[in-house]
């Protein structure tokens, strides 16, 4: 699978008359109400353990910093159908859904036939794309493979992101359909087009409040005490996690997007552990 190069070049966007930020405006999310995604990794070479999935955790690293709590990440295979069920799940069930992999010129690209499927659509050449194409890498041809990257579904929207060093927009934008938005496999591309585009299309009012505690106990000794915490602070998010360190045998985390209910639900559970066993916190 390959994927067009993300390098920044204005006189390509100049010539095809693009607005160096996007071809259409896509707001941020904020309000309320928890923001969720869920992230779909497409893709037979990593079912296969071919390929090393990396992509998941840079986009769930980049979400938690715009308060976005990922909730589920599915890796699934080069099918339409398999595809096409997938986003339309995810789309009902998540705020938002990020899939990376299968976008490029071979047999086994079929991310965008999937997507269109899932929304009853049906693709059509982007004349956007297609001139980015035939401009970039000098495609004439029409039935060239490369421009099978210009199919995309006929209700999509693009969103090209800007390489913070240049200032200038990167050659391939994001395709966006509905709560659905597609990026590459490849990481190098991946990170280029998510990192750039990850606060303008995914930003939230909220950010998650995390502290953790260090506890030289197994967790036998304080299970109790963190299942009766986590049922009083509904809102808050505990984790154990038993680890081998030399002043330590457990590390807990406490998280909300709430400052004050991450203190409190931190404070209640201190005081119902023996004070002896707590190593330190961090803030």
């Amino acid at each position: 699978m390959t994927f067009l190069n993300f390098c920044s070049r204005r006189t390509l966007f100049s010539s095809i008359g693009l607005s160096t930020t996007s071809t259409q405006r896509c707001s941020s999310s904020s309000s309320s109400k928890s923001t969720t995604a869920g992230i779909i990794v497409i893709g037979n070479e990593i079912l296969k353990a071919q390929v090393r999935d990396t992509n998941s955790h840079f986009i769930c690293k980049h979400l938690y910093r715009c308060g976005v709590r990922v909730e589920k990440i599915s890796v699934i295979s080069d099918n339409v159908d398999e595809i096409a069920q997938e986003i339309k799940e995810f789309s009902g069930r998540y705020t938002h859904v990020i899939t990376s992999g299968g976008i490029g010129p071979t047999h086994d690209d079929v991310t965008y036939e999937g997507l269109a499927q899932a929304f009853h659509d049906t693709l059509h050449r982007n004349p956007t794309l297609a001139e980015i194409i035939r401009t970039y890498f000098g495609v004439e041809d029409p039935s060239s493979p490369a421009y099978k990257l210009a199919y995309i579904p006929k209700k999509a929207v693009l969103k090209f992101g800007i390489n913070k060093a240049t200032s200038l927009p990167l050659n391939f934008p994001c395709v966006i359909l509905n709560n659905v938005y597609v990026f590459p496999g490849s990481p190098v591309f991946l990170q280029a087009g998510f990192g750039s585009l990850y606060k303008v299309l995914f930003n939230t009012d909220k950010r998650f409040v995390h502290q953790e505690l260090y506890i030289n106990a197994t967790e036998s000794v304080f299970a109790d005490a963190l299942t009766a915490v986590s049922k009083e602070f509904p809102k808050v998010i505990f984790g154990s996690y038993p680890e081998g360190a030399s002043d330590h045998k457990a590390r807990i985390t406490i998280e909300s997007d709430s400052e004050a209910d991450t203190k409190r639900a931190v404070d209640k559970f201190c005081s119902m552990i023996p004070s002896e066993i707590i190593v330190r916190r961090s803030e």
